[in-house]
């Protein structure tokens, strides 16, 4: 019997190896027919087995991933859910764009015309402290900074907090109020801080590290910032 090679014959890729078939279209004789064993059906089974597994194991995988790129996405990617009715928080903002922050839901939310493109928690001021408390009102953003030192004293204390971001939006007589970030607190204090106490903002709004980066790389100066309760 002459050694087999790829000459005159086709090759087709199989799941493990190869598989062959003869492409000179010459008839088969009787006697090779004859000769010719059928392919075990167990081998048959094994294979369509190994397929069914690829299949589900392919499936599965799609399934994860579906499933994590579900849980990771979230408007404010920071792992917390959004607000039910984060939608409705845009829905008639005419701006291209318009950043809405509630102070009794401690929540941040980005819009683009009528699209609620990012959403995150976020720390309000102590409202037992006048000047302390975050301002209502319509503001502008007017000036945006990387990597500085917020200082500042009040009836509370002082503080120096380094931040990565930096927005202010307002001035008046009891200082300067933005957007920044608040590395010093633990990711859980996010959208869990009451702002009747000690451990709420200074009257900033204060977001997750990349919330703030996100917003800041988002929002340009004079972009529209609506404070409400």
């Amino acid at each position: 019997m002459k050694s087999s090679s790829l000459q005159g014959k086709t090759v087709r890729p199989g799941l493990m190896a190869y598989s062959f078939y003869r492409s000179d279209r010459h008839p088969v004789s009787r006697r090779t027919a004859k000769a010719a064993k059928p392919r075990p059906k167990v081998r048959l089974r094994g294979l369509a087995v190994a397929i069914l597994a690829i299949v589900v194991v392919t499936c599965a995988c799609a399934v994860a991933v579906k499933a994590y790129q579900s849980s990771q996405h979230n408007s404010s990617g920071t792992g917390v859910p959004a607000v039910a009715d984060g939608p409705k928080q845009c829905a008639s903002n005419s701006l291209d764009k318009l950043v809405i922050v509630s102070v009794g839901e401690r929540h941040l939310w980005a819009c683009q015309h009528h699209k609620v493109v990012y959403d995150t928690p976020v720390v309000t001021g102590m409202e037992h402290y006048a000047a302390d408390t975050t301002p209502r009102g319509t503001f502008h953003v007017y000036a945006k900074q990387t990597d500085t030192t917020l200082t500042g004293s009040d009836s509370t204390g002082s503080w120096s907090d380094p931040v990565h971001y930096w927005m202010p939006f307002l001035q008046n007589q009891y200082g300067t109020y933005g957007f920044h970030d608040a590395t010093w607190r633990s990711n859980n204090d996010f959208g869990n801080i009451d702002p009747n106490t000690d451990k709420a903002s200074h009257g900033c709004v204060e977001l997750p590290l990349n919330a703030s980066h996100w917003l800041y790389s988002w929002a340009p100066s004079g972009t529209t910032v609506t404070i409400k309760d």
